[in-house]
């Protein structure tokens, strides 16, 4: 097997995985559990398992004052309030619309890319911009709890797609994937959990909710991750995006099958064209890198 076949299995498995696990997790919430909770247990359980790859691999915990502030900046407004949202809109919508939504993010990289570091939007920008706004009314129902949860996984792309950036654009792309993603979950058990105090989110679940919450923890935040990152050194970022979308389209299909969710012919739809406007997106940056 080749670097690329190696890639495209890679990142084939991971974006399964990331689009099996909003399913499992979201059994969990008829056990009691909710957004900021599974949130919470999904960065919890990985912190050791990071720290013991960290120091069995001999590696530095040692950052600089850049390191920190990047940190704390990049993972608080990007990666944590990704994951709060994200999971707080599988309470008002199914996790299959929730994901197709979020996956508006290479979007809003443009949008962001343009409005902070004068990068032009093209033509088939412009396109996938229409795409995608069409794609989410598709996704809106007449409902203000649809409504609220279709905000919630469209606000979630929008901090993704900022997390994407301050990484690209800050120290945080020199240091170690292992150091950086320890701190991370760390840093997020421990806001995560005070956000759950505040709200009350946090509560008792049986013990099949707890394991549950463990299972999509070890495969979200530690063997995807880790086998999306390979992907993107095989592949190259535009290769591995354009296979991520694999991503939504397996959450939908897991939702139907296993959550009882509904596909409505609307929601076809909206699949069919936000999945076009990051196609096309993710296509031309590569034919222009």
């Amino acid at each position: 097997m080749n670097t690329k076949q190696q890639g495209i299995l890679f990142t084939v498995i991971a974006t399964i995985i990331f689009g099996i696990t909003p399913a499992v997790g979201k059994l969990t919430y008829s056990m009691g559990s909710n957004g900021i909770q599974l949130a919470f247990l999904r960065h919890l359980f990985v912190v050791p398992l990071f720290l013991f790859i960290v120091l069995y691999q001999g590696q530095s915990l040692k950052l600089t004052f850049q390191q920190i502030k990047d940190v704390l900046k990049v993972g608080l407004i990007g990666n944590t309030l990704t994951i709060v949202l994200l999971y707080s809109s599988y309470s008002y919508i199914d996790v299959g619309s929730a994901t197709v939504l979020h996956f508006l993010y290479p979007l809003f990289v443009c949008i962001i890319n343009f409005l902070f570091y004068k990068q032009a939007l093209s033509k088939k920008q412009l396109l996938c911009l229409m795409l995608a706004i069409g794609g989410v009314f598709c996704f809106i129902e007449r409902t203000s709890a649809s409504m609220f949860g279709a905000f919630l996984a469209v606000a979630s792309g929008i901090f993704f797609a900022y997390y994407m950036i301050g990484m690209d654009h800050s120290s945080i792309r020199y240091m170690s994937p292992y150091v950086f993603n320890f701190y991370l979950v760390m840093m997020n058990s421990v806001v995560i959990f005070l956000l759950g105090m505040i709200t009350k989110s946090i509560v008792l679940m049986p013990l099949k909710g707890y394991f549950l919450s463990m299972i999509v923890a070890v495969l979200t935040s530690l063997i995807g991750v880790v086998l999306f990152q390979k992907g993107i050194c095989c592949l190259g970022a535009s290769l591995t995006a354009i296979l991520s979308t694999l991503e939504p389209i397996t959450s939908v299909f897991v939702g139907i099958l296993f959550l009882g969710e509904s596909l409505t012919g609307m929601k076809i739809i909206g699949c069919i064209l936000v999945l076009l406007s990051t196609f096309i997106l993710v296509k031309s940056q590569g034919e222009t890198t």
